[in-house]
């Protein structure tokens, strides 16, 4: 899974580099180009300088297979997020030949429709179509690309433009289909930068990966949390052993697009404080504090896992911060938990990362993990849950299965409008958690996805659109 990991964003760098194999001729680097390029330090945090060596690959285009370039002195620069993908790539070219081969390359990539892209010897066929984009310099004009590499579907978006006496061309890709957002605003930084002469305001946080960590004090301690986007809040709490650094980015920036999304580490994870008992409702009293401190009133709350019984207890304790209530593979806290099998809650502990995904895929979603461990690896280092921690968090879960949880007793008494879901194959939460408790709740609704598990919420694209609808 690591190995696919590295190779989907290694091919996702370099099939744009390899555009310009085809189309612009050989590469030699300029001082005056480097300094009107973007850098590191113009990118949001997270991002790196990329080196653009690893397996051969080649890009066969034959749209391109006309523009020839002769005479051009052109810099190339590469960056990713994380440890894989998204990847950004500028080039940026100048010489007595531009502005017939700039020509010629809009020309020809405006008849693109398809292209092959080898990596060492596996290949992948890309489609490609021209899309609307914002005007940039000059001149410009913008086309969509994507592939499947080890059932990973990739995408990107190739931004052409002219600035004067320079040709310039972006790339930006990522899993699935890149935000239009995300990919303006690291091609009008491009653009803007050469038009002033190397200088540029820094891009803001495009992605909850690169907002910062920050901390909280609170009437229950300190509390770590991120936070992106404007509108509504909306907090995200996460379930056992995790972190804020679980989450796939494609939900959360999604969701971002219509909320300020808050997540947080729960107790004594993180730079979150640890609590003198740890259990459901002193984590949900704790992120209730969270609330007060950072000024938000009232919430929507998405919980996942033991975060939907911390999210449940949020809403009958604190009932006057919950506008609207979405519970993902969550349990009834009366005590009629459906409990899941050892195996699973030991697949869970192992540490194992083979044996986690089972319990968060269906054995024939291998596109689906693969995609959301790629997706992962754009977080920076996750802390490490202390054993303590780890322990405590499986007794306050245990309490609330058994029906014993206060807060877990007076479900029936939340007043949230409610979204239930879970996935249909979830071996850690058996459907009958999911159809209980919806009936639980007053006028509560409940979906379920037949060919999903645990981390359905990752792999279902219609359910962050059902939590949007649901939202308003």
């Amino acid at each position: 899974m690591a190995r696919h990991t590295r190779l989907v964003a290694h091919v996702g760098l370099v099939a744009a580099i390899a555009l310009l194999a085809s189309g612009c001729g050989g590469r030699s680097t300029a001082a005056e180009l480097h300094h009107l390029a973007l850098s590191v330090s113009d990118l949001p945090s997270g991002w790196s300088a990329a080196p653009i060596k690893g397996p051969k690959v080649t890009t066969s285009t034959p749209c391109l297979s006309s523009v020839k370039s002769k005479g051009l002195t052109y810099d190339v620069e590469a960056f990713t997020q994380g440890g894989a993908i998204p990847t950004f790539v500028e080039v940026l070219a100048v010489g007595a030949e531009l502005d017939r081969t700039w020509k010629g390359l809009t020309a020809a990539l405006a008849t693109c429709r398809s292209a092959t892209i080898d990596l060492a010897g596996t290949k992948a066929e890309s489609t490609v179509r021209r899309i609307a984009f914002p005007p940039l310099g000059d001149s410009s004009s913008a086309s969509a690309w994507a592939f499947t590499f080890h059932g990973v579907r990739i995408g990107f978006d190739l931004v052409l433009f002219r600035v004067g006496k320079y040709g310039g061309y972006v790339t930006y890709s990522d899993l699935g289909v890149p935000r239009p957002a995300t990919v303006k605003a690291f091609a009008q930084a491009a653009a803007a930068k050469v038009a002033h002469g190397g200088s540029v305001a820094p891009i803001p946080a495009v992605s909850v990966v690169s907002a910062p960590v920050q901390t909280a004090e609170t009437t229950l301690g300190a509390v770590a949390y991120r936070t992106i986007g404007s509108g509504p809040p909306l907090v995200l709490i996460t379930g056992f052993s995790g972190t804020m650094e679980g989450w796939d980015r494609r939900l959360v920036d999604a969701l971002a697009e219509h909320h300020r999304v808050v997540l947080l580490d729960n107790a004594g994870i993180g730079e979150t404080a640890a609590l003198p008992k740890l259990t459901v409702d002193a984590m949900a009293d704790q992120t209730s504090a969270l609330l007060a401190a950072l000024g938000i009133r009232r919430a929507d709350v998405l919980g996942w896992s033991m975060g939907s019984m911390i999210a449940q207890a949020l809403a009958v304790l604190h009932p006057a911060q919950v506008r609207r209530l979405v519970l993902c593979a969550s349990f009834p806290g009366d005590g009629t938990t459906v409990r899941p099998a050892q195996s699973a809650i030991d697949a869970l502990k192992s540490g194992d990362p083979a044996k986690v995904m089972s319990d968060l895929f269906p054995a024939d979603q291998t596109n689906a993990q693969n995609t959301y461990l790629a997706a992962l690896s754009s977080w920076p280092p996750t802390p490490t849950v202390p054993a303590d921690v780890l322990s405590a968090q499986s007794h306050a879960v245990d309490v609330w299965w058994a029906g014993t949880d206060p807060a877990g007793k007076k479900t029936t008494a939340i007043a949230a409008a409610t979204l239930v879901a879970d996935g249909g194959q979830d071996p850690l939460d058996p459907v009958a958690n999911s159809r209980a408790l919806a009936k639980l709740i007053p006028h509560a609704q409940l979906v379920l996805y037949p060919n999903a598990a645990h981390a359905f919420l990752f792999q279902e694209a219609t359910f962050t659109a059902r939590v949007k609808a649901f939202l308003g």
